[in-house]
């Protein structure tokens, strides 16, 4: 009886499986409203991982475009970056699959729930959202790729690609469900995605098929909500201090609603020394959680010198300070001549180019140097460098590796002291616990982030996709007219339809949203990369030297990383083409 009862008597499925009754797991995490508000917190912190927060991967999507020079050599191998065992290519498809799978869970959930029919919708409709935000990621930047849209609760390793096509048709099916069933921008937090983003995203998406008439409405939706509108006076935390309405959009504390600013449609948050709010003032290196964008995109000052007639090299600089001239900047991205000087050719009085914006004249720190050399400081009235009028005495020049040099106006400019766009810095408005000595405005070296939110959308964009979509359906009178709207609020100088052309709005783009926009997407999306590089980024112009490479067409599209390639055993993930198996 004993042995019976051993060998019958349990049934070893029910009694090994685990109830979780006092703690969090699979099985009982999604059931209340909480439980997938939790789930969708996910969902926007893998965003902000994505594009904003990991450090080694913060200038992906805008080098090797026709925006940015990469200084650092270890950063601008592209054979290095764009192969199959590289961490570009595997980061991206990693981080997009975590994205999915996690819309993917919330989505299968949804049926088992405790709630309504009306909160099921609205949470589909964020999941489905940041679902075909991934997609949309993935098929730009390696084009046809597995389709996957329920949840995975098993290994699964005969994925096969689908294509290019069909993945973004599920991106536009995602995203009329989430137009359609998303709250009003009024309805949300600051932070949160709302109609307009989903419009917003879908306007893209639209052009990216040829759907050019669904990117015209989706477009005009947003343009015309009348809970969103331009910013065209002073506003915000700064607008007593010198500067403009542009430069106000980009200022601590001016990217959400609450600041009045009714331009932001969807911000990425960040919350300085707050757990989970990303940024904080206290680590350097690999500091997960931060935006890096002012390390790589501003100058690092301290090591440009002015070289005298007997050799002595000068410092005219400190670093890292927090004032106008890029606070812990490094200078590893900085503009090609085209963003630098080109796009502005015949309108340099435009706003986006002002002093406040792209900075291009600096206040010289050691003003000694010019008490004790008075020829040079003849050189530099009211004690400024002027990287477009400063030209040296003769027999002084500036020191080797400066490509500048002693004419700025016909070169290049150079990583250690170049134009800059200052929505990567807060400058005069750091943390306290950023500064080592904030009468003087230096800074600590625990510094280089980026202490502003961050916009994903912005209305001003709206009007560069409607124009896009206007040029497309050959009405280029509709799309001066929508340019003509962004000239007007920067005071520029208006465009005719004889102007408009594709390279023409890619070009108002680099005006309007750099360092905002990830260009690399853009360029993928109208099939522009490889040919705006080679014509506008000299990186790409000296092959076969040590920092140089030529950019062959078929780096447009990411490979798809080995890793996948080598997991998915029982299937076939194919290489894109040009990159070895």
């Amino acid at each position: 009886m004993l042995a019976a009862t051993l060998l019958t008597g349990c049934n070893e499925d029910d009694f090994l499986k685990e109830e979780a009754l006092d703690f969090n797991s699979a099985s009982n995490s999604y059931e209340t409203a909480a439980d997938f508000d939790a789930s969708v917190a996910e969902l926007y912190f893998l965003t902000r991982e994505e594009f904003y927060t990991t450090y080694d991967r913060t200038t992906d999507l805008m080098k090797h475009t026709d925006m940015w020079i990469t200084a650092d050599p270890l950063q601008s191998n592209v054979l290095a970056d764009l192969s199959p065992s590289g961490a570009m290519a595997k980061f991206y498809w990693d981080e997009n699959y975590k994205l999915i799978a996690q819309a993917n869970t919330i989505i299968s959930r949804l049926g088992s729930s405790s709630l309504t029919d009306a909160q099921k919708k609205v949470y589909e409709a964020k999941a489905r959202f940041f679902r075909a935000l991934g997609y949309r990621t993935l098929a730009y930047l390696y084009g046809g790729v597995p389709l996957q849209l329920e949840e995975v609760s098993e290994p699964k390793t005969d994925y096969t690609r689908d294509t290019k096509e069909n993945i973004l048709a599920q991106v536009v099916k995602d995203l009329e469900f989430a137009a359609e069933n998303l709250p009003e921008i009024t309805d949300v937090k600051d932070g949160e995605i709302s109609i307009p983003a989903a419009k917003m995203l879908l306007a893209e998406v639209y052009l990216a098929t040829g759907d050019n008439n669904g990117a015209l409405q989706a477009a005009s939706d947003v343009i015309d909500n009348p809970n969103l509108g331009l910013m065209k006076a002073r506003f915000g935390s700064q607008k007593n201090e010198a500067g403009d309405v542009f430069y106000d959009l980009f200022r601590p504390n001016n990217q959400n609603r609450k600041s009045g600013n009714t331009e932001s449609i969807w911000v990425i948050q960040f919350e300085t020394n707050v757990d989970g709010g990303g940024n904080n003032t206290s680590h350097y290196f690999w500091n997960a959680g931060s935006f890096w964008g002012e390390r790589f995109f501003a100058p690092q000052v301290n090591m440009f010198k002015i070289v005298k007639p007997d050799g002595t090299p000068l410092q005219l600089f400190n670093w890292p300070i927090g004032d106008m001239t890029g606070g812990r900047g490094i200078g590893t991205q900085y503009a090609t001549n085209h963003l630098y000087r080109e796009i502005w050719d015949g309108d340099w009085n435009d706003m986006r180019n002002s002093e406040y914006n792209w900075p291009r004249r600096f206040k010289i720190h050691r003003q000694n140097v010019l008490a004790e050399n008075p020829e040079l400081a003849a050189a530099m009235p009211e004690g400024y460098f002027d990287l477009e009028n400063t030209v040296l005495p003769a027999g002084w020049s500036i020191e080797a590796g400066y490509s500048g040099g002693t004419n700025p106006p016909t070169q290049l400019p150079n990583r250690f002291m170049c134009g800059y766009s200052t929505k990567m810095t807060t400058p005069f408005h750091y943390p306290d616990a950023q500064y080592a000595n904030k009468a003087t405005y230096a800074l600590a070296n625990s510094g280089g982030k980026t202490y502003t939110d961050q916009y994903f959308f912005r209305l001003a964009e709206a009007y560069l996709l409607r124009a896009e979509a206007y040029l497309n359906l050959g009405k280029k009178d509709k799309a001066a007219d929508d340019i003509n709207v962004l000239r007007d609020r920067a005071h520029g100088t208006h465009c005719s339809a004889n102007d408009i052309t594709l390279d023409f709005i890619l070009d108002e783009r680099l005006r309007e949203l750099v360092c905002e926009e990830k260009r690399r997407l853009t360029l993928a999306r109208v099939g522009k990369l490889a040919e705006r590089i080679e014509k506008y980024n000299p990186y790409f112009k000296a092959a076969n030297s040590a920092n140089h490479t030529d950019y062959d067409a078929h780096f447009d599209l990411l490979p798809i990383p080995q890793s996948a390639i080598l997991a998915n055993k029982d299937g076939e993930l194919k290489q894109n083409p040009g990159y070895a198996k």
